[in-house]
């Protein structure tokens, strides 16, 4: 949080990391590509953030540097959680956008819903979390009903003649060894959604990749014993997520350095 006169601006120091594993499945490997960590600074109120440079203490020549980021308007406490996500979401899309690019026949996977930034591809969307029903009453009770390895019909999302509608299809992942009841999990423990851009994908096509997700998907699934959010993260992006957080860094030296800044300005964390 900064000021200027009586005016105070919300704003955020914060890292971004995003990456991608390249899966061969013919040869059984599994390799990190394109890692990128950033440092950003960012503010509400239309207010232009600084290239920040915070030095590391004892004599060492390394520094922490803050690159400034685009400004919003909005300007309250919850714009520092959305300056640093959106950052993160753009840099997530361009990679995945960057790699079905490079290799357009290769199922380019991304962790998430697709967003909305250029143009529809042929990513594949994986959603583990389902803030939303998009089933009505008979067919949402299919859900209740897969067993692992099975999908619902594909369903449309979005309103006629919107460029961004959607194929998408409820999957359940996970193992039938792996007993939901047993571990105390509820009844949809497990279940996926997927998604694609209508606009982008054929509906034949749309039907063969989801053919082909349900059983790609149970095959990467982590378990319970390793992953707390199993079987709905897939090991390799659990095994990613591990590599990236140790590239950026200890999060409680970071933010003692952090707090070291401030106090050498007078300014209050």
């Amino acid at each position: 949080m900064g000021g200027e006169r009586d005016t105070v601006y919300y704003g955020a120091f914060g890292t971004i990391a995003v990456g991608a594993v390249d899966v061969n499945r013919a040869i059984g490997t599994a390799t990190y590509s394109h890692l990128t960590i950033r440092r950003i600074l960012g503010f509400g109120g239309n207010q232009q953030a600084p290239l920040t440079c915070i030095p590391c203490p004892l004599g060492s020549t390394a520094e922490l540097i803050y690159e400034p980021i685009e400004p919003t308007y909005d300007n309250t406490p919850q714009v520092r959680k959305s300056l640093i996500q959106n950052v993160m979401l753009k840099a997530e899309d361009r990679l995945a956008a960057e790699l079905l690019a490079k290799e357009p026949e290769t199922l380019v996977i991304r962790d998430g819903q697709l967003r909305w930034y250029d143009k529809p591809n042929a990513m594949l969307g994986y959603v583990k979390t389902m803030h939303k029903n998009y089933l009505p009453g008979d067919c949402a009770a299919l859900l209740w009903k897969l067993e692992p390895g099975e999908r619902t019909p594909i369903f449309c999302i979005g309103k006629e003649g919107d460029i961004r509608r959607r194929w998408s299809w409820y999957l359940r992942s996970g193992t039938s060894d792996v007993c939901p009841k047993r571990l105390g999990y509820h009844k949809l423990q497990g279940i996926v959604r997927l998604e694609l851009y209508r606009e982008a994908v054929l509906l034949d096509k749309a039907v063969e990749i989801a053919d082909q997700s349900t059983y790609l998907i149970p095959q990467y699934a982590s378990h319970p014993s390793r992953d707390p959010r199993a079987p709905q993260n897939l090991t390799p992006v659990g095994a990613l997520e591990r590599e990236l957080g140790r590239r950026m860094g200890d999060r409680a030296v970071i933010e003692r350095r952090l707090r070291s800044f401030f106090a050498s300005l007078g300014v209050m964390s």
